[in-house]
């Protein structure tokens, strides 16, 4: 039995290379037969004619590796109308079992493609308790895997309470226009946080991408010393978790209107927590359910409690330590590879052996 993956992307994207390239490192290195199969299906809806062809001609040909008994394991892969129309053709006819896996709330803006392939699937996979809710209206065998982190990779680079600085470090990390919204959040924060603390900080923003719009959003908040780091080489596992390392508190701003913005987790928050890092996020999606507030992190609602939470991480050494070597401990007993992958070995499994009998 081997398992078939389809990606939304290439690894260079979080989405895939967490929930897909990663996934399948960690079954083979536990025996299970995974591969991934090109082309993505972003890339085909990125490429125009005729080359477009080539890559649907390549999609088709790798479905003829699919043998009976096989698991196809469909990931966030609706981003191509022609990829889909195969695909649904291919499970109808030749009745493979399919895993049907998101971590966004998709259903927001491609809503027919995500239900027929929730409908078809033989098990969903989702990430949030709100991606749950949705996906359970159309299929009855829902599982949350959140999306984890690669936890001996991060804790390599835990950060060290010892080490005495003068001036603190607030960081976030990353895909900075995507974001820019919600990065907005901040820009009165830090001019409430400058008005009453005299503690010195700066601000180190990592994907900036050179973005004109990132620079001049907290160039422009008088008195901020502010970092930007445009890209990182995402594909080498120490790259985010070096530069995480370098950061005292991590945050998270994140617009907790609509439904997209309240079905979402996020990947930022256990890499800050996976490093020991302090951190506060936005008080949106799943959020509540990843971070006990004041235990392993803080949550916010509003300017006022993100700057007085920010005050206390700044003035409070011991409280920084404190939540970040709590949030450690959160990410290494609960969003850690270790402890997802048996559970998707489980998963497989069980679609594997109703397929035997």
């Amino acid at each position: 039995m081997t398992v078939h993956f389809f990606t939304f992307s290439d690894e260079k994207r979080g989405s895939s290379r967490q929930r897909a390239f990663r996934v399948v490192g960690e079954l083979q290195a536990r025996g299970v037969s995974a591969i991934i199969h090109w082309p993505p299906v972003l890339l085909i809806s990125n490429t125009s004619w005729p080359k477009k062809s080539l890559l649907i001609v390549a999609t088709i040909r790798s479905l003829f590796m699919i043998k009976k008994g096989d698991i196809v394991y469909l990931q966030r892969a609706i981003a191509n109308k022609y990829f889909f129309a195969i695909m649904v053709a291919y499970l109808t006819l030749f009745r493979r079992k399919m895993i049907f896996d998101f971590d966004d709330p998709v259903y927001t803006h491609s809503f027919l493609k995500t239900k027929v392939f929730t409908q078809m699937a033989d098990a969903v996979v989702v990430c949030t308790h709100g991606q749950r809710e949705w996906a359970l209206a159309y299929n009855p065998n829902v599982h949350i895997f959140h999306i984890v982190v690669d936890f001996p990779a991060y804790e390599k680079f835990t950060k060290d309470y010892e080490q005495k600085k003068e001036s603190l470090t607030i960081g976030w990390i990353g895909t900075g226009p995507e974001h820019l919204r919600n990065l907005e959040i901040l820009v009165p924060v830090f001019k409430k946080l400058l008005f009453e603390t005299p503690i010195p900080f700066k601000f180190v923003l990592i994907g900036a991408l050179k973005s004109r719009k990132i620079y001049e959003l907290f160039q422009n908040v008088q008195g901020l010393k502010v970092e930007f780091i445009d890209e990182l080489d995402w594909r080498n596992p120490e790259s985010v978790p070096q530069e995480i390392q370098k950061f005292d508190i991590g945050i998270l701003p994140h617009r907790s209107d609509g439904e997209w913005n309240q079905g979402k987790t996020s990947l930022k928050i256990l890499e800050y927590m996976a490093c020991g890092v302090a951190s506060v996020a936005s008080a949106f999606g799943e959020m509540p359910y990843v971070i006990e507030e004041g235990a392993s992190g803080y949550l916010s609602h509003s300017t006022d409690e993100w700057a007085e939470k920010l005050k206390k991480l700044l003035s409070d050494a011991e409280l920084r330590e404190k939540l970040g070597r709590a949030g450690q401990k959160t990410v290494r007993e609960q969003y850690s590879y270790s402890v997802m992958i048996p559970s998707m070995i489980e998963l497989i499994n069980s679609l594997s052996e109703s397929t035997i009998r």
